[in-house]
């Protein structure tokens, strides 16, 4: 299935998709760190953790691995919360390296759409102020990824 709807490496990326669900279950995947780290990343269960502070202000980070020279992951702030209907946080990879060392993208944002359709919820997520173009296409490649494994977990 093609969830992600711009063009390859295109600003912004937008990603659609339908799931089987109602719109409040839809939007505790995304906020609940216990139903992230099922389907967050380019496979299912591939997230090392999450941890998320769902509140304007509060803080997210998923980790993508970590071991003894480094952690990778994802990190950002919510910055508006309508719950079941709507989420926008900012968004920046993140490496920290056992020696203190930070690397960070700059930030972009994601606003998150959640929509009633029929029995289940149509998703629309945006995501903008992505730099560079190669950025677009790994981002678009991972939300492709992502919407992927989030669609059989709200089917199952």
């Amino acid at each position: 299935m093609n969830f992600v709807k711009s063009a390859p490496g295109g600003d912004p990326i937008v990603v659609e998709g339908y799931f089987g669900a109602p719109p409040a279950e839809v939007f505790e995947a995304w906020t609940d760190p216990d139903i992230v780290v099922k389907w967050f990343g380019l496979e299912a269960n591939s997230l090392h953790s999450a941890e998320i502070d769902l509140r304007p202000g509060g803080a997210y980070r998923l980790l993508h691995s970590k071991d003894a020279e480094k952690s990778v992951g994802f990190e950002g702030r919510y910055l508006e919360i309508e719950p079941g209907e709507r989420l926008v946080y900012s968004w920046s990879y993140v490496v920290d390296h056992a020696n203190g060392e930070r690397v960070a993208s700059p930030d972009s944002q994601v606003e998150v759409v959640f929509a009633p359709k029929g029995k289940g919820t149509f998703v629309r997520l945006t995501h903008t102020a992505v730099r560079t173009e190669d950025a677009r296409k790994g981002i678009g490649g991972g939300w492709e990824a992502s919407f992927t494994s989030l669609d059989a977990l709200m089917a199952g």
